[in-house]
């Protein structure tokens, strides 16, 4: 079921979006439940699917948009309520930018891992706010700063996560700030 659940995310994703976001945050969601004891598979489902709205319908509120898409997706393949219940939580409290909290462990892997892929992958950060904000580099990099900084103190909230992304910050903060004081 978890590869089925995979060909079709996969399948709607763009290949940037699969390579450098969908798959960094399931491989960071499966080391996670693995350090902390959590249900492996679950994960790996919640962070399939935590995007699925944004994939499908855009970025606006796609913590809202994508719970239904992926209940259909799991009710096809006659996933328990139970699951879908909790990939639902794990959809809904992924963002940093909203208030919403993870309650579960499984949610809480899943935020974070959502956040740990973004510090693989800051080119692909820097490129999104150049789109979002008509090619201004200063704009563009103010965002990506201000995303790893929320993502850092806010949504990294396991040790073991942060402890894993350390050196990625540092490195990060060490490339911007130059150009935050310019900016």
């Amino acid at each position: 079921m978890i590869e089925k659940v995979r060909e079709i995310v996969k399948n709607e994703c763009k290949d940037e979006d699969w390579k450098f976001h969908i798959l960094p945050v399931v491989k960071y969601s499966k080391m996670l439940a693995k350090k902390l004891n959590a249900n492996e598979e679950l994960a790996e489902l919640g962070a399939m699917l935590h995007d699925i709205g944004r994939i499908k319908f855009g970025p606006e509120n796609h913590e809202i948009t994508g719970i239904p898409e992926a209940k259909k997706i799991l009710k096809k393949f006659g996933v328990s309520q139970k699951v879908i219940d909790e990939v639902k939580h794990c959809i809904e409290t992924h963002r940093g930018s909203k208030n919403k909290k993870p309650r579960t462990i499984t949610a809480k892997i899943v935020a974070n891992a959502d956040a740990m892929a973004h510090f693989d992958n800051v080119p692909m950060l820097v490129q999104i706010g150049l789109k979002k904000y008509d090619n201004s580099i200063e704009k563009a990099v103010k965002w990506v700063y201000e995303k790893i900084e929320r993502d850092w103190n806010k949504k990294l909230t396991i040790p073991e996560a942060k402890e894993m992304m350390m050196g990625k910050y540092k490195a990060i903060k060490l490339l911007l700030e130059p150009m935050m004081k310019e900016i």
